[in-house]
């Protein structure tokens, strides 16, 4: 073999580690754009369930109870600091077998906190304060609390908390210690907010 092949033998092998290194590279990026793709849609379907739950309750405990002074005056409304459930209900009934009953106004899901996980055991482990719900086929955990607050029309994200307004804000945080954001800081957070209003 003289030089010239020899030069030709070294130059293709370069050009092979060069080719290989790049499509490594590619497959790593494609990757991590699928799990972030992966990651992006259960948090949006995560978040859309629960506010399509929720808006599908009373609007506050007075208007369900069809209490009618209520119906014509805000100020009979549940106060801006006792937002959140009753004494005996729960999310779904959670915990099981307690008798709680279910959420029946949407203010009810203030600061309630769920875990999403699979069915892998290390991922089964309880997290304090977080209601855990077994997810068959989900990827990661996904860890979603939900505020709700009363807010005025000419200002709809900031929270209103001098006097109960006819109109109620939830607001979904989603975060999963395996989604990165777009600076690529873990974890990344997903907020959904909603405006749910009563018409009398």
């Amino acid at each position: 073999m003289n030089l010239g092949q020899m030069m030709m033998a070294i130059g293709a092998i370069v050009m092979l580690g060069v080719l290989i290194l790049n499509t490594n590279s590619t497959i790593y990026q494609t990757n991590d754009i699928m799990y972030t793709s992966e990651f992006g849609v259960t948090a949006i379907s995560l978040s859309t369930s629960l506010v399509e739950e929720a808006m599908g309750k009373m609007f506050d405990k007075v208007v369900a109870d069809t209490d009618a002074a209520a119906l014509i005056d805000s100020t009979l409304l549940t106060l801006p600091g006792s937002l959140g459930p009753e004494a005996g209900e729960g999310y779904r009934g959670y915990p099981p077998l307690s008798g709680n009953r279910d959420f029946d106004d949407i203010d009810d899901f203030n600061n309630l906190k769920i875990c999403y996980h699979s069915e892998v055991p290390a991922d089964a482990d309880a997290t304090p304060g977080y209601i855990q719900v077994t997810v068959p086929g989900i990827r990661a955990k996904y860890y979603v609390t939900c505020t709700v607050t009363y807010v005025n029309p000419p200002n709809l994200d900031a929270a209103y908390a001098v006097r109960q307004t006819w109109h109620k804000k939830i607001t979904v945080f989603v975060t999963s210690p395996s989604a990165t954001g777009i600076t690529g800081v873990k974890p990344d957070t997903l907020a959904y907010p909603a405006i749910m209003s009563y018409w009398n």
